[in-house]
């Protein structure tokens, strides 16, 4: 019989679908929230990553804009830049923003290959590129939103008045009719100016502006130094270009647009020290120490090594620099070498500045430019003619000293064209009247075609009628006297008491031609002939005696009170007859053979006839035979501020410097500012700026050098010609950083 299992009995119940449900609805909602949030934060770091994006590309392409714009605006001063649309194209600003696209690498997408390995496809926005041609430059780039003058590329920092772009942007420069040349391309000219000259400047090229705040200290950050602010402003949005904009482009929130102002300083030389070349600094080629030396403000060298015990109060350089020794720099010590890692931060987070050693490399957004043509600098010769040229200042005008003086000495004949080093008998003075150049031919004294030249020529500038052919006049006072017609004219020089005006006097310089005799007072003689004890040919310039010959000339300051005759280059014509053999060029190697010939200063002590200052520039070698500008005028520009006593600001520039002619000076005591046009010459080694040598070539001793250097702090103090250096800067304009209107 079969016994069935008993039946267990459980307590009764029921299933709630309703909770179930809800359960259900509750845990897919915080998922899909969970999913949303999850999708969220990948969108916020697709945003994020493309900003960082944009910003990394937009600051590639600043820049690439720092390195393109100098060079384009030098091309736009170089001969032929004008002359087709081949050459002046690649100098317009939309070709310099398109270069500069590419050198930034911002039209590159992300290679295929990557892609593929990623396994991403189908992208229309890619987190490390545009994935754009960016094309359309005028998109991207354009000039600030506000300009008056319309749609263009940029807008040029020129004829406009403070406040018309708005707060916070430079000074306007003045430019009679250079809008349309500076809003297509970079120009740089000597026609921009301010609108005021600085008190007690002689004109408006330059003035007294802040340092921009960055990290190159050639002057110190916001301190006022001497330059020419040439600027440009524009808006940058690389995303704006595929309607990228309010998302991920950074800038203004409505058109995602930045501003920046690209400058180009103009800077003249002015430091205490500026040496384009690798300059040792603190000692002598021998070890010996500077004895008598003391450096004001700033020394700037391509490469220096700073030895010995001497304190600088700020060094910059371009390709290196290093401290040796009991060497320092500022007033605080720098604990071991500034371009180690930590060193420099260090230092600026323990004394709140700028740690004044600087290289440009590290300016970020900036270049340093030095303007050095070296040899090309000293002689005008080497140049041919500029013509078609974007800039109306050529490039040779602008960065080589010779051409750009007023007055010019060149030797054009010598006593023999066969033999190299042999006396020259015949030299041509030139001159400016006005805007007019004019020139006269002078024998040399002491030659012999001096007292009496009868090889005809044209009549020269300054002579009267004084009598017919065959008649004869008294002169009281030393005279120059000139007989002849048509063009050609016979003289002699340096006469007085009666001078018959006849064939038998002159001779025949234009026969079967009725003549007439000519006179003017004998030019003061400020310039001549000398040769040293060694034998070597020098040419010697008064410079006290210039403004009496300029007198005499009729291009004084009195008769044209802009007269630009303040400077001076002494030059041998070896492109004239006669002197076309190369070998007649002096040397462009350091040092100069002693058969080339020389130049000797002498009567030099007073320069105040020269309102402006002075100039020479040679290259020949230079012999300082006399006291140099020590006289001082007799009070500073009016308004200028600089303390008395103040001399007429100078320049002399020569491959070679001697101190002294027959006999060596016991003592060379010099003060204002040392340069050197070297170049970054290693094989060469460095250069000593203080091993200075005397006429008799032997080294000056240490002890007997003293030296006081010092900046140039004002306008009224640059002379006429000095060297020029460009610095380049792109500063971003955000509103929030300016609360007036016309930073300089």
């Amino acid at each position: 019989m079969r016994k069935g299992t008993p039946r267990r009995h459980h307590r009764a119940g029921y299933v709630s679908y309703l909770l179930v449900v809800g359960t259900g609805l509750v845990l897919t909602v915080l998922m899909l929230a969970a999913y949303r949030a999850s999708l969220s934060e990948q969108d916020i770091q697709v945003h994020s990553q493309l900003r960082i994006d944009y910003a990394e590309k937009e600051e590639a392409v600043l820049k690439a804009i720092v390195n393109l714009v100098p060079n384009r605006a030098m091309r736009a001063m170089q001969h032929q830049s004008d002359a087709n649309s081949a050459n002046r194209t690649p100098l317009q600003w939309t070709s310099i923003f398109s270069e500069a696209l590419n050198q930034a690498n911002a039209r590159t997408s992300v290679s295929t290959a990557t892609l593929n390995q990623l396994g991403v496809t189908g992208a229309t926005i890619l987190a490390n590129s545009t994935d754009s041609a960016l094309g359309t430059i005028g998109t991207i780039f354009d000039e600030i939103e506000i300009d008056p003058r319309g749609e263009i590329p940029v807008s040029p920092g020129i004829n406009l008045t403070d406040g018309q772009l708005g707060p916070g942007f430079p000074t306007f420069l003045q430019w009679a009719g250079g809008n349309t040349k500076d809003w297509t391309y970079p120009i740089i000219t000597n026609e921009k100016l301010y609108s005021s000259a600085a008190p007690g400047s002689p004109d408006r090229r330059f003035n007294v502006i802040p340092y921009p705040e960055i990290h190159f200290g050639y002057a110190e950050p916001g301190q006022p130094f001497v330059a020419k602010r040439n600027w440009w402003g524009f808006s940058m949005s690389i995303g704006e270009h595929d309607n990228i904009v309010k998302s991920y482009a950074r800038g203004d929130a409505s058109i995602g647009e930045r501003d920046f102002v690209l400058s180009i300083y103009e800077i003249p030389s002015q430091l205490a020290i500026s040496a384009e070349a690798f300059t040792k600094i603190g000692t002598h080629a021998d070890g010996t120490p500077w004895q008598q030396a003391n450096v004001e403000g700033g020394v700037f060298a391509t490469r220096a090594q700073v030895d010995g015990s001497i304190n600088l109060d700020r060094l910059s350089g371009r390709r290196g620099l290093s401290l040796e020794g009991g060497a320092s720099v500022g007033d605080n010590t720098i604990d071991g070498n500034p371009f180690m890692p930590g060193v420099r931060e260090q230092y600026e987070v323990t004394h709140g500045i700028f740690m004044p050693v600087y290289l440009s490399s590290e300016s970020g957004r900036a270049a340093f430019v030095p303007i050095n043509r070296g040899a090309d600098f000293f002689d005008r010769f080497a140049h041919g003619n500029e013509t078609s040229t974007i800039s109306p200042t050529t490039w040779n005008n602008y960065s080589v000293g010779a051409l750009q003086c007023a007055m010019q000495l060149d030797i054009i004949e010598i006593s023999n064209p066969a033999i190299y080093g042999s006396s020259p008998i015949n030299v041509r003075f030139s001159y400016m009247i006005g805007s007019n150049r004019e020139s006269i031919e002078i024998p040399y004294p002491g030659s012999s075609s001096y007292s009496t030249e009868h090889s005809p020529r044209s009549l020269e500038s300054g002579y009267v009628r004084v009598a017919d052919e065959g008649q004869s006049y008294n002169f009281s006072q030393l005279v120059d006297v000139a007989y002849g017609a048509n063009g050609k004219f016979a003289y002699h020089r340096g006469v007085t008491g009666t001078v018959s005006f006849n064939n038998t006097t002159f001779g025949d310089p234009n026969y079967g031609t009725f003549k007439a005799g000519y006179y003017r007072l004998a030019l003061p003689q400020a310039m001549g002939a000398d040769q040293l004890k060694s034998g070597k040919k020098c040419v010697v310039v008064y410079p006290e005696r210039i403004p009496a010959l300029l007198s005499r000339l009729g291009a004084n300051s009195t008769v044209h009170p802009t007269h630009p005759n303040h400077s001076l280059v002494v030059n041998v014509d070896y492109t004239t007859s006669g002197l076309n053999n190369p070998s007649h060029m002096p040397s462009r190697t350091t040092p100069t053979p002693d058969i080339d010939y020389g130049v000797v200063l002498k009567e030099c002590a007073n320069l105040t006839g020269f309102t402006k200052g002075f100039s020479l520039v040679t290259n020949m070698r230079l012999y300082i035979g006399d006291d140099f500008n020590v006289v001082a005028a007799s009070s500073p520009p009016a308004g200028s501020g600089l303390p008395a006593p103040f001399y007429p600001p100078t320049s002399l520039f020569a491959p070679e410097m001697r101190y002294g002619t027959d006999v060596d000076p016991f003592k060379v005591q010099l003060s204002g500012q040392m340069g050197h046009l070297g170049g970054d010459t290693a094989e060469d080694g460095p250069v000593h700026l203080l091993d200075l040598k005397l006429g008799s070539e032997q080294q000056a001793g240490a002890s007997k050098i003293n030296v006081n250097l010092r900046p140039i702090t004002h306008p009224a103090e640059l002379p006429p010609v000095t060297m020029m250096n460009w610095l380049v800067v792109i500063e971003e304009k955000k509103k929030e950083f300016y609360t007036g209107v016309g930073a300089n």
